[in-house]
């Protein structure tokens, strides 16, 4: 069973990973897109652009599919080198380990 520390270790892996690949992404556009322009394009805040690439939130499913058409790209290469996560978040009425 996942601990609550191994879970959040995990996301934030995963998320860090995500976010450099929207970077990646962004800055790979010619011209070059800033995310003040990405924001103009998908109509998100630029604070969230700033808070998915630093690996700070998790976007929604809908988000996803808005950044990629932002970028003009496909989900798949939003998601390029990232992993099906090991660690599922516990229950809360779980017991922690010892």
């Amino acid at each position: 069973m996942s601990t609550i520390e191994a879970y959040k270790a995990e996301l934030a892996s995963f998320l860090a990973g995500f976010g450099e690949n929207v970077r990646r992404v962004r800055v790979a556009r010619e011209p070059l897109c800033s995310q003040e322009r990405l924001a103009d394009a998908t109509r998100l805040h630029r604070t969230e652009i700033g808070k998915i690439e630093q690996g700070v939130v998790e976007p929604r499913l809908t988000t996803l599919f808005i950044l990629a058409d932002g970028l003009e790209v496909s989900i798949d290469q939003l998601l390029e080198g990232l992993w099906v996560p090991r660690e599922r978040k516990p229950s809360p009425q779980a017991q922690p380990r010892r």
